[in-house]
């Protein structure tokens, strides 16, 4: 009887060392995608209701992909650390490729808006400053900080206004830039 309940003992422990360790390394695995999500939210607010059902079914589809990664073998802690890699590369792709946009573009499309328009710096113009144009074009940033000192605050230019914020000071212009705005503000700031 003691050796049935030892055995009992020792394969009821090694099954919750497994599940432990499955566990750790879904965890590691998963918190990826759900600083994504958070960043998504941040920088690209405006989902409407579709948020709803899309980040849940963003969370399910990348843990799925997590579980079936644990049964594709590795050997060695190289090949373990590409299979990582791998999989947090899917899961992030997955997150940006589907995480809505309700009247904007997609994250993708945006993203490469703003990175075009922060490396045609140098080509921006006063013109870009023509809120009326469309402040939802990234150039209207990159010009905002390029040509920040140089603004008028007689009313010449109107500084960013959306429907729920309005910038009337030139020290006002990075903390209520919304969305990926924000983004390109930081950067510009921080590296230009």
């Amino acid at each position: 009887m003691e050796r049935h309940e030892i055995a009992g003992r020792s394969v009821a422990g090694d099954l919750m060392k497994r599940f432990a360790s499955y566990l750790i390394r879904y965890l590691l695995l998963i918190t990826p995608t759900i600083l994504m999500l958070v960043a998504l939210v941040e920088f690209f607010p405006y989902t409407g209701l579709a948020r709803i059902a899309a980040l849940p079914a963003i969370v399910v589809m990348n843990s799925l992909i997590i579980v079936a990664s644990f049964a594709v073998p590795h050997k060695g802690l190289l090949s373990a650390v590409l299979k990582a890699v791998l999989t947090i590369f899917i899961t992030l792709w997955i997150a940006i490729y589907f995480y809505p946009q309700e009247f904007s573009p997609s994250v993708m499309a945006q993203t490469r808006d703003a990175v075009r328009a922060i490396n045609n710096l140098d080509n921006i113009t006063r013109d870009d400053l023509n809120a009326n144009r469309n402040i939802d074009n990234p150039a209207y940033v990159v010009a905002l900080y390029k040509y920040r000192d140089e603004i008028p605050l007689d009313g010449t230019y109107q500084l960013y206004e959306h429907p729920d914020v309005s910038i009337n000071s030139l020290e006002e212009i990075g903390s209520k830039l919304r969305g990926y705005h924000k983004a390109i503000w930081w950067y510009l700031k921080t590296f230009k």
